[in-house]
């Protein structure tokens, strides 16, 4: 299945403003010859061009968009045409002003930026559907068009009358009562029980139930407009796909739950790689992690980059160029993790606005004899030869559970979680030991159907348990899987009212065989020695460190395999292992330090006889694999800087160029460097 119907090919190209430059035709020229000479052939257009559309209110004007669409087909392009509502006009701001949002203060806000529309506005959804159906009346069937593109980086709060009242009859369709209400979010606390759904007001604080349910509002808001956005596009066109960009782990939206409104996916990635940076291994695992987590979010469909930088971004400070070989690192990066298509922000520099200075593809000189265009180029030849790949998958036997409601109920929790990105990072300790090896992952929510097709199961710091998810981690491990939890997991219900009877709760302490009484939340930097027991077998060394977070278990039938080794609570278990039917859960009560989460990893991927990608990796090297019905590919990424040995585990593998690399023969990849091999399907 590849990203656009019919064009089976890696999407490469970005966002084209030609609006931007209307009156100079010779630029909008100069672009199309460029395009070719860099390899890019798919465009978002029109993401913030609904003046250049509409100048005046009812009045349209599409000759230059026209213009635009004919001369991508004459050279067979794809344009990804977007819905303009990420940026209204400002005549439209003026003339209707109930559009504008209302802030957290209560005040109207101006017009300003972008992304600062009502939500439930009439006026705004109004004349969103109106220039939408516009755009599908006149598009729908030309040869250019190969997807929509909804709008762009949906965020973002009202606090308007009209919002209040929408959150309001939302909270009656999931509560039905204001006494089903009141249990739910623990009112009674600070005197704060509801007499009227109208005292019900998203500000307050005090109430974290409440907080968690105002994100979950907020999330239902934009899918009821994306809803109203795809309505028209659907009706006319109803074979062309509809998709989102998004914003990696933004904690404003659910994306998986979001995935669900549209047919396609398509993440903005910015890494901030730091050549000379002592982080720069880690940075790039996180980058590894969400990409793993696009990949799963909707199951059997492709998903696709849909903004990245070929050079610097002008909103990350220092203004760092991108070192020789890390944007087609980055790129075989995304497409071996899954991606089918890696495109831009942006085409081409503009001269004026925010963004003059953002990386592009063409520079302000214009032409092609820079650096970077050079670069695109070559990435642009290697994707062509890749075009096998678009539709391959990942086979990945280890899932690793991220759910943005865990987090949200996770943060609004005032007490050890004040740290917002804590979560994230909390998960992310527990991806590193896999990327490092090369083992492939999938990032899952609690939503994921069926947990069957995994050996191991990881749910770091799953604060929130959704109904239901502690029978299905218990069945899991009953039927032979192998399942590792952490503290800060089983805490509180989906309204984040604590469980009762002790944590891990909702029956999660039976599969886990212990009791986590209270945990010892410290300021990071602050450390505890944690001692191999006998129970655990032989490890590389007998003491490992602990930082920040100690939980003090009981055990409950689970057996000790580390315990403390100081502080009051020396001797206490800080991992156990639990058997279960005919499988085990693992239980981490404290924040292992990275050689201790790679050694415990390492040794249950023997046991489970999970494999990496390649046979010899060293650190800081990617790896990623994809399996097609015919061939199979090997992606690789050196994120240090020096050059890197690798071995493969089979013959016959091929780089794309042709150069032989049979399997027990060493490859070296340069520092920064990055390669791809095929070999046929036995």
């Amino acid at each position: 299945m590849s990203v656009i119907p019919g064009y089976p090919r890696l999407l490469h190209g970005g966002d084209y403003n030609p609006d931007q430059w209307l009156d100079q035709p010779e630029i909008i020229a100069e672009d199309f010859r460029l395009m070719e000479l860099a390899g890019c052939h798919t465009f978002s257009v029109g993401i913030f061009g609904w003046t250049a559309y509409e100048k005046t209110e009812g009045v349209y004007t599409f000759d230059w968009l026209d213009a635009i669409m004919d001369r991508m087909a004459a050279k067979g392009f794809k344009v990804i045409l977007a819905t303009p509502s990420g940026s209204k006009p400002a005549w439209m701001s003026r003339r209707h002003p109930e559009i504008r949002r209302v802030n957290r203060q209560g005040l109207r806000e101006p017009h300003q930026g972008r992304h600062n529309h009502c939500w439930s506005s009439p006026v705004f959804r109004e004349k969103v559907t109106a220039i939408n159906s516009r755009l599908a009346e006149r598009y729908h069937g030309h040869p250019a068009l190969g997807m929509w593109h909804l709008s762009n980086e949906y965020s973002g709060e009202c606090f308007c009358e009209r919002c209040l009242g929408r959150w309001h009859e939302w909270l009656k369709s999931r509560y039905t009562t204001l006494d089903g209400l009141n249990r739910a979010w623990w009112t009674a606390f600070w005197s704060h029980t509801f007499t009227d759904w109208a005292e019900i007001d998203p500000r307050d604080g005090s109430l974290d139930g409440l907080a968690l349910d105002w994100h979950r509002f907020l999330n239902w808001q934009v899918a009821d407009f994306i809803e109203v956005e795809k309505a028209p596009l659907k009706r006319l066109s109803p074979e062309v796909p509809c998709a989102i960009n998004t914003m990696g782990l933004f904690n404003g939206l659910d994306y998986a739950r979001l995935s669900a409104c549209v047919d396609l996916i398509g993440d903005d990635q910015y890494p901030s790689y730091d050549a000379d940076g002592p982080g720069l291994h880690r940075h790039a695992a996180s980058i590894s992690f969400k990409q793993d987590l696009y990949r799963c979010m909707q199951p059997g469909r492709p998903f696709f980059i849909m903004e990245s930088s070929p050079d610097l971004q002008q909103w990350k400070k220092p203004n760092r160029l991108k070192r020789p070989g890390l944007h087609r690192a980055e790129t075989l990066q995304a497409i071996g993790h899954g991606a089918d298509g890696m495109c831009y922000f942006q085409w081409r520099k503009g001269r004026g606005g925010m963004e003059k200075f953002h990386g592009a593809v063409v520079d302000h000189v214009g032409h092609e004899h820079t650096r970077v265009f050079q670069g695109v180029a070559e990435v642009g030849r290697l994707l062509d030869r890749l075009a096998p790949v678009a539709g391959a998958k990942i086979q990945a036997k280890v899932a690793l559970v991220y759910d943005w409601e865990a987090r949200w109920g996770f943060q609004t929790s005032d007490g050890p979680c004040t740290d917002g990105e804590l979560y994230n990072q909390l998960v992310l300790d527990h991806y590193r030991p896999f990327w490092d090896r090369g083992i492939p992952v999938d990032v899952v929510n609690m939503d994921c159907g069926d947990l069957s097709n995994f050996q191991l199961l990881i749910t770091p710091a799953l604060w929130m348990l959704k109904p239901r998810y502690a029978a299905r981690l218990r069945t899991f491990v009953e039927n032979g899987g192998t399942l590792v939890g952490t503290f800060f997991t089983g805490i509180c219900d989906p309204t984040n009212l604590c469980f009762l009877g002790g944590w891990p709760g909702n029956g999660l302490g039976e599969v886990f065989g212990v009791w986590n009484e209270e945990t010892d939340c410290q300021n990071p930097g602050v450390t505890r020695p944690v001692r191999i027991e006998p129970a655990a077998g032989v490890y590389p060394k007998s003491e490992y460190t602990a930082e920040r977070f100690f939980g003090l278990v009981h055990l409950r039938g689970a057996e000790a395999l580390a315990t403390y080794g100081a502080d009051f609570f020396a001797g206490m278990p800080a991992v156990t292992s639990h058997s279960l039917g005919r499988g085990r859960a693992f239980y981490l009560a404290a924040r292992m330090d990275d050689a201790f989460l790679a050694s415990f990893y390492a040794r249950l991927a023997g046991d489970l006889g999970l494999e990496g990608c390649l046979a010899e990796k060293p650190a800081g090297v990617a790896a990623q694999r994809r399996d097609g019905p015919d061939a199979s590919w090997l992606f690789a990424q050196n994120f240090t800087p020096r050059p890197q040995t690798l071995r493969f585990h089979e013959t016959g593998w091929t780089r794309v160029d042709a150069e032989a690399a049979p399997a027990g023969e060493c490859v070296t990849l340069p520092p920064f460097g990055s390669e791809v091999w095929t070999r046929p399907r036995d």
